[in-house]
């Protein structure tokens, strides 16, 4: 009996939580921060049903070298939204001039806020989320750089891809992978991946886009940089 106690008040106590979340976009910055420095909108929805006031700010993530916190602004410090609005944060990074080239971090710290106009229902508690985004940025002209081995595709009713693919730049990077015919026509865009400097991933672990198109001539895999529209690699693939 005193089991069933204990779950009916834990239950009770979830019962009583009001749960947020916060919805922002995208999840990256991936800018090349030196020269001019990099510049990225990200927007920010509430999705509750109540007004949501955010606190937004600048963290640093780790003591080290390669961290770009004290080179980077956020503005708005703080933003106030009614149920389903949306509203605009900026992020500005500019590394000093002579800093070392390669990739560097910091992170985006977005936490709501009480408002205290906000009418509170008897026996329920807020809680408030707290969201931590880890972002980079690069110094240096560090070019995409990829390789593929052993590519494979069963082009059945469902895509698989198999083979691996390996990041060789000194950054991470955002990949489109998409199966077209030798003159680069009739392309359908099949999964995208993000991959850190150096990391090798097994192909068959990527999440294949559903398509109509018909795809039975399409034999080669064109791989770009993702929201910069770079080509990095052609190759013909087996079946």
């Amino acid at each position: 009996m005193k089991f069933k106690s204990y779950v009916f008040l834990f239950f009770f106590l979830l019962s009583s939580f009001s749960f947020s979340y916060i919805n922002i976009y995208p999840l990256s910055f991936d800018q090349r921060i030196d020269n001019m420095g990099g510049i990225k909108d990200f927007t920010l929805t509430n999705t509750t049903n109540k007004l949501v006031k955010y606190q937004i700010n600048i963290l640093k993530e780790k003591e080290g070298v390669f961290d770009m916190t004290s080179w980077t602004e956020v503005y708005p410090k703080t933003l106030s939204l009614k149920p389903g609005a949306k509203g605009e944060i900026k992020m500005y990074t500019r590394a000093p001039k002579g800093t070392a080239l390669g990739e560097y971090s910091t992170v985006l710290n977005i936490k709501e806020l009480e408002v205290p106009k906000e009418k509170k229902t008897k026996n329920k508690v807020n809680v408030f989320t707290n969201l931590k985004i880890k972002l980079y940025g690069y110094v240096g002209k560090l070019d995409s750089s990829i390789s593929l081995k052993n590519i494979q595709i069963l082009k059945g009713a469902n895509i698989k891809l198999s083979g691996a693919l390996k990041n060789e730049s000194l950054r991470r990077i955002n990949l489109e992978i998409v199966l077209a015919d030798s003159n680069e026509k009739n392309g359908i865009l099949i999964c995208e991946t993000k991959l850190k400097k150096g990391e090798e991933i097994n192909l068959s672990n990527l999440k294949i886009f559903e398509t109509n198109k018909n795809h039975s001539k399409l034999d080669y895999i064109y791989i770009y940089e993702k929201g910069v529209g770079e080509f990095l690699k052609k190759e013909k693939i087996g079946s």
